[in-house]
C-alpha cells in the first residue's frame, strides 16, 4: 500500500516537472524580451528624440543668424535665443546621463564652440557693423553645416541601432514561441509516457491483496 502511494507521489512530481519545463522557458524568454523592450523605451527612443530636437533647434538657430544678418531684423535674435535655451536644456540632460554616447557629447562640445563664435558675431553686429558681422558669420557657416550633418548621422545610427533591436526582439519572440511549442509537445509526450509506464508496471489489486 505504501509502495503504491510512493509511486503516485513520484508520478505527480514527474508530471509537475515535465509540465513546468515550457513554463520556465517561457518566463525566461519573457524576461529577456522585457529587458530589451524596457531599454528601448527608457533609453533608445528618448535619446533619438533628444538628438532630433538638437538637429531641429540647431537648424533654427542657423536660420535665425542668417535672417538677422540678411534682413537686420531683431526678431531673429529672439528666435535664436529661444532655440539656444532649448539646446542648453538638452545639453544639460545629455551631459548628466551616463548612457549618452561619446559621439553626442563631442558634438555638444563643438556646439558650444560654435555658440561662442556666433556670440562674437552678435557683438560685432550690435556695434552697428552689420557688414563686418556678415564677414565673420561666413567663417562659421562650414562649422554649422558640419555639426548639422554629424548630428543627422548620429541620429541615423541611433535609428539603425533601434531597428536592429526591434528585429532582435521579433526574432526572439518567434524563437521562444516555437521552442515553447516544441517543449510543450515534448512535455506532453513525457507525461504520457510516464503515466503509461506507471500503469503498466503498477501492482494490480490481486498482488496488493496477496501482500496484505
Amino acid at each position: 500500500m505504501h509502495s503504491l502511494w510512493r509511486q503516485r507521489i513520484l508520478l505527480i512530481l514527474l508530471i509537475s516537472l515535465f509540465a513546468s519545463i515550457p513554463i520556465i522557458y517561457a518566463l525566461s524568454g519573457y524576461r529577456t524580451i522585457a529587458t530589451i523592450t524596457e531599454q528601448m523605451k527608457d533609453h533608445d527612443i528618448p535619446l533619438i528624440n533628444q538628438v532630433d530636437q538638437l538637429v531641429e533647434h540647431n537648424r533654427d538657430r542657423a536660420n535665425a543668424v542668417r535672417g538677422l544678418l540678411l534682413y537686420e531684423d531683431s526678431r531673429y535674435l529672439e528666435q535664436y535665443y529661444f532655440s539656444t535655451s532649448k539646446i542648453h536644456d538638452l545639453r544639460n540632460s545629455l551631459n548628466q546621463s551616463s548612457t549618452t554616447p561619446g559621439a553626442i557629447k563631442d558634438l555638444l562640445r563643438r556646439n558650444n564652440v560654435w555658440e561662442s563664435e556666433i556670440e562674437r558675431v552678435f557683438v560685432v553686429y550690435e556695434r552697428q557693423s552689420p557688414t563686418a558681422a556678415k564677414r565673420l558669420a561666413k567663417q562659421t557657416t562650414q562649422t554649422t553645416q558640419t555639426i548639422l550633418e554629424d548630428l543627422s548621422r548620429v541620429k541615423d545610427d541611433l535609428y539603425k541601432t533601434l531597428q536592429a533591436k526591434l528585429q532582435q526582439s521579433d526574432t526572439l519572440v518567434a524563437t521562444y514561441k516555437w521552442m515553447c511549442l516544441s517543449l510543450s509537445i515534448l512535455s506532453f509526450l513525457l507525461i504520457s509516457a510516464t503515466i503509461f509506464f506507471s500503469h503498466r508496471f503498477a501492482p494490480n489489486k490481486s498482488d496488493e491483496s496477496s501482500l496484505e
